[in-house]
């Protein structure tokens, strides 16, 4: 029995508690299916009846900040039942030093612009907010402030000693949504997505939220299929913007799309993607780049090949001085309709070793839009399909 059902029969013989609150949801089918950037067709929206029980965080537990309600949070939490809608008091403070666990649970945390902080250095595993197993989990209007004092894009942001204080970390997990959330000052990752055993996160959506000053990447995607990141903010971002890095051969990443993004000032690559596993099925589209080079770098691992790549549409205004984008040993590129000066002669984009690569429209520097190196051969670029996220219309 696939895992999602496994969760959800088990989920569905635990009791409802808390405050009921009934909302209709309704989306009505107007005309044809919606067409996504990729061009795909969709299915029109249904109607859909929703109803799902609030439970407000106690007022006994400090929404001030002068008192750490780790503990106190923790228990809440560990109480709650499958299918609630946890919510915060309105634009409170809760002051937490440890780590919010959320373990094999299906909640929607509404933080009614709430921020989970900490004031003190912690150890390296402290990420705030810890979420592992369990499905269709969501945070909206929340957010979260690390305890880094120097955040951002010197060198004293990074810590290997803290490097794991990720403001999300998420493993694991079947269907999570970041909605309308903010992650600042953090020693680690704004969001790090990776396995739980063997369980690779599924459906990841992060969407117009808002991620500034931290110490390592922005997002790092280790072990994820489906994922959808559209229309966020960055800056200030410590390493890479986007990082898809598998930590071994048993870890992937898969049909991830990187799509409407603003990205501000960044120390390293905008899309890093090497590691020990296989990157495949990637379309990264019209971001916008303000004081960051499109900077790209993906490469296979030794004796192994990626495939279906597309990067197009994307704009920065900041000039680069060498060569912004390379591919090393991939099946299946296109690289069209970018704009990123180029100060002198580098080409725009070099291949190596890559089979289908195809780079058209871009408006580059002086230079060539492409060096090609390696053996000449060919490869069938298969345009990925957008994941069927629940809740994205």
């Amino acid at each position: 029995m696939p895992r999602s059902r496994r969760l959800s029969e088990a989920r569905r013989s635990r009791g409802w508690v808390g405050v009921v609150a009934a909302a209709l949801v309704v989306c009505t089918a107007c005309g044809g299916g919606a067409m996504r950037a990729s061009g795909t067709e969709h299915a029109a929206p249904r109607a859909v009846l929703v109803s799902q029980p609030i439970v407000p965080v106690p007022a006994t537990i400090d929404y001030t900040g002068k008192s750490d309600v780790t503990d106190a949070l923790q228990s809440f939490i560990d109480g709650l039942d499958d299918g609630v809608l946890v919510r915060f008091h309105r634009n409170g403070r809760y002051r937490v030093e440890g780590t919010l666990f959320v373990t094999n649970k299906t909640l929607t945390f509404d933080g009614q612009g709430a921020t989970i902080f900490a004031t003190t250095p912690g150890t390296l595993e402290r990420s705030q907010w810890w979420i592992t197993g369990g499905e269709d989990i969501v945070f909206r209007n929340i957010k979260v402030h690390g305890a880094n004092p120097y955040a951002g894009v010197s060198d004293r942001a990074y810590d290997p000693k803290k490097e794991k204080q990720h403001g999300f970390r998420i493993e694991g997990v079947d269907g999570i949504e970041l909605d309308h959330v903010t992650v600042t000052d953090t020693y680690g990752d704004f969001v790090y997505v990776a396995r739980f055993v063997q369980d690779t996160n599924t459906n990841v959506w992060i969407h117009d939220s808002t991620f500034a000053r931290n110490g390592r990447q922005g997002i790092a995607l280790v072990a994820a299929t489906g994922v959808i990141i559209e229309r966020n903010t960055f800056t200030d971002t410590r390493r890479a913007t986007i990082d898809m890095e598998p930590n071994g051969p048993g870890q992937l990443v898969s049909q991830v799309f990187i799509e409407n993004n603003t990205i501000g000032r960044g120390r390293l690559l905008f899309i890093a993607s090497h590691g020990k596993g296989p990157v495949n099925d990637v379309v990264i589209s019209g971001n916008q780049l303000h004081h960051h080079t499109m900077s790209t770098d993906v490469m296979a691992p030794n004796g192994e090949r990626r495939k279906n790549w597309i990067f197009r549409n994307n704009t920065s205004d900041t000039v680069s001085y060498n060569r912004p984008i390379r591919f090393i040993s991939v099946d299946g590129v296109l690289v069209s309709g970018n704009k990123q000066p180029i100060s002198g002669s580098a080409e725009g984009v070099t291949l190596m070793y890559v089979c289908g690569g195809k780079v058209v429209n871009n408006t580059f520097g002086k230079g060539p839009q492409v060096k090609r190196i390696g053996p000449t051969c060919s490869a069938t670029l298969v345009e990925p399909t957008e994941p069927d996220i629940k809740g994205r219309s």
